[in-house]
């Protein structure tokens, strides 16, 4: 249910988990250890950016704990006390990582105090089957189970991280508010298995029309989101009106009933040189959404920052007139 501009949502998120096997690696033991994991699918730059993610994401993590808990400099602990203290290793598996691999991102990324350790078929059954648990746990944690998409917290993690993607890169990034219309009535009038049938289809429809690299949750009980890394807000616009139509022509058949349920949208935008939050992007598409709704609902719209001016269509240069430019004619 879309709320009023004053409602801001909160939560925090986690990245979805991959599977593992293989090769173990390890941080300098004064801090902490790590090893190494990516999905196996045999694309070797895949993998290792996301192990130099994990690691960049590791790197920051603990300079902000080291930075929380600083001593003041007279009771800095001396090494001794520092080699009696606790000691903890974090390991990560990385199935297709091999050593000369490593070694030469290693080698390329200052991670020289990191090592990597070898496992064979023999040796890491168990860390495989151990491993496995902690990703279906992780997985459960962070998705929704009606919908199998993320859910509001691991979506929220996901968001921060993509916008420190725009701050470095000085790209755009969409986030949408997706809200279903009156769909309590089809819970109140079908029954909530109905209801249920809605919100997956609903899931599927968001998974189906997006790409790869975009990111879709539900956040609520009727309420979805998505993240459109590198969309404009009039991009944005375009992919959910055509969501909306799409939506518009499907036909539910519950209790022996046909009926058709539509949503409403919000979008906010942010550009690379912009600071938001995820609070603040999530809040913007709220006002966006409410508006939609007390508009009559089945629409989208999208929230203006301030002195940004939207884009004004009528000065564009339409397909049929860049193919007359270019080409000199018409045909």
């Amino acid at each position: 249910m879309a709320r009023k501009p004053t409602d801001a949502p909160k939560a925090a998120q986690s990245a979805q988990p991959t599977q593992s096997t293989g090769r173990a690696g390890s941080a300098n033991p004064a801090q902490s250890a790590e090893s190494t994991q990516s999905v196996d699918t045999g694309d070797s730059a895949h993998d290792s950016a996301q192990l130099l993610g994990e690691l960049d994401a590791l790197r920051r993590a603990l300079a902000e704990e080291a930075a929380r808990h600083a001593a003041p400099a007279d009771e800095d602990p001396t090494d001794a006390e520092r080699a009696d203290g606790p000691l903890l290793a974090v390991a990560r598996l990385f199935p297709g990582m091999t050593r000369q691999r490593w070694l030469a991102l290693a080698e390329e990324h200052g991670l020289r105090q990191w090592f990597a350790i070898d496992l064979d078929k023999s040796s890491n059954f168990n860390l495989r089957e151990l491993q496995k648990a902690v990703e279906e746990l992780a997985h459960q944690r962070d998705h929704d189970p009606l919908t199998g998409l993320m859910n509001r917290r691991a979506f929220l993690r996901q968001v921060e991280l993509e916008l420190q993607r725009v701050h470095r890169g000085g790209a755009e990034i969409c986030l949408a508010m997706v809200d279903l219309d009156d769909f309590k009535r089809v819970n109140d009038t079908w029954g909530h298995a109905c209801g249920d049938l809605v919100l997956r289809r609903t899931a599927d429809l968001l998974r189906d029309a997006t790409r790869a690299y975009d990111v879709a949750a539900r956040i609520g009980g009727e309420e979805f989101v998505l993240l459109l890394p590198g969309a404009s807000p009039m991009r944005a616009q375009a992919l959910l009106e055509r969501l909306l139509q799409e939506m518009r022509g499907e036909d539910f058949t519950c209790r022996g009933e046909t009926f058709r349920v539509t949503f409403s949208a919000g979008i906010a935008g942010c550009r690379g040189a912009t600071a938001c939050r995820a609070e603040d992007l999530l809040d913007r598409a709220d006002k966006a959404l409410y508006e939609a709704k007390t508009s009559g609902k089945a629409r989208v719209r999208v929230h203006r920052l301030p002195g940004v001016p939207d884009y004004d269509r009528s000065t564009m240069v339409q397909s049929d007139e860049k193919q007359f430019l270019f080409s000199g004619n018409d045909e």
